[in-house]
């Protein structure tokens, strides 16, 4: 037995002895710093999971699943899908497109909903801000009529 898969072998006999629970959280952190896809919430490619179950053999195949259902219910995946363009496999290369029934779907959820109005509300606000900035930058800047009598 080589020391890489004697490493592995104890780190699989450590995670089993975990709860369900603190597998799965373990899995996830894992995910989310080994994959940048998943900490960037991009769209996944079709079939990542039987990529993600292939990259991580030390892990339970059903709690990678459960981290990858998680992950994909996230309002902050959701609205990355609802935006729609590329889908990313785990090296992050282009592997697809999100479509457009796709991207109705994550519209339809609430929170999705929720967090696209009060993204549109601040953008607005924001917008209406500059304006604001930009037409007291221009009244500051005129020459003020000196009357001399």
């Amino acid at each position: 037995m080589t020391q890489e898969t004697a490493l592995g072998a104890a780190l699989k006999q450590a995670v089993q002895n975990m709860s369900k629970r603190q597998q799965t959280e373990l899995i996830a952190d894992y995910i989310y710093k080994k994959f940048d896809v998943f900490s960037k919430f991009k769209p996944l490619a079709v079939g990542i999971e039987q990529e993600l179950v292939a990259a991580l053999p030390q892990f339970d195949a059903e709690l990678i699943k459960r981290v990858l259902f998680n992950h994909c219910r996230r309002p902050k995946y959701l609205k990355s899908v609802a935006r729609g363009g590329k889908r990313f496999n785990l090296a992050g290369r282009f592997q697809g497109e999100v479509s457009a029934e796709e991207q109705q779907l994550a519209l339809s959820n609430p929170s999705v909903k929720e967090a696209l109005e009060k993204q549109a509300a601040k953008r607005a606000e924001h917008a209406a801000k500059k304006a604001t900035e930009n037409q007291e930058a221009t009244n500051n800047t005129q020459p003020e009529n000196t009357a001399t009598e």
